[in-house]
Formats: C-alpha cells, sequence, structure tokens
C-alpha cells in the first residue's frame, strides 16, 4: 500500500474508532470505458452498513451503504459550467474481495479492492 493510500486510511480512523466492525478494502480501479484517466488506486471501508469509496488515492469520497454482499455510494458535485457531475459506486462482496464499478459522465472503471490489515 503506498503512502497516500495509508494517508486517506489515517483520516478514515475516526470511523474505525467509533465500531470495532470496520473494514478496510484497497486495490485497483481499472479504465474500462469513455475518456478515463490512467489506472489507480481506492479505498473502500465499511463500517456496519456505512460505506466511504475512495477513488484516485483519496482525492474525493463517495458515500453510501453496504446491503447485504451489495455496495452501494455516490457523489454530486457540480462542474466549472454549473452542471450536476454525478460519480456512483456498485460492487459486489465476495470473501475478502469486493469487485465492482465506479463511474463518472466521462468513463467507466472496473474496481477490484482486497480486505486489508490495516
Amino acid at each position: 500500500m503506498n503512502r497516500s493510500m495509508r494517508l486517506v486510511l489515517l483520516a478514515l480512523l475516526p470511523l474505525a474508532a467509533c465500531a470495532a466492525a470496520t473494514q478496510n478494502y484497497a486495490g485497483d480501479v481499472r479504465p474500462i470505458a469513455g475518456t478515463c484517466d490512467p489506472a489507480s488506486q481506492a479505498i473502500l471501508t465499511i463500517r456496519d452498513r456505512s460505506i466511504i469509496f475512495a477513488p484516485a488515492s483519496g482525492t474525493i469520497f463517495l458515500r453510501g451503504e453496504r446491503s447485504g454482499q451489495s455496495a452501494n455510494a455516490s457523489l454530486t458535485v457540480t462542474d466549472p459550467t454549473k452542471h450536476p457531475y454525478r460519480l456512483t459506486f456498485q460492487g459486489t462482496l465476495e470473501g475478502n474481495t469486493i469487485t465492482g464499478t465506479y463511474t463518472t459522465p466521462r468513463c467507466r472503471y472496473a474496481a477490484t479492492l482486497h480486505l486489508t490489515n490495516d
């Protein structure tokens, strides 16, 4: 895990202090369609039913919830032309891995995140 990912996990530690059931996942986010930025790292934190997905090594945070084996998060920001810019993550938990799709208005990425020991 690189230094910036560790810093993001440290920023999320207050979540860990609130409940013993916090799980952190980290891994690759790879472009699969559209006009995309290069592949990068991402982190997903689950505490109870709440999730935080931090793509691009934690430059932004998408918030959502886990329901069963599904994890969904979103964030809508305003682009420079004042139009909504919606970001979403949809994933499935299988064992110690979450696989899913991170979508922006310009690109769709495949995400593969593994449970960490942090």
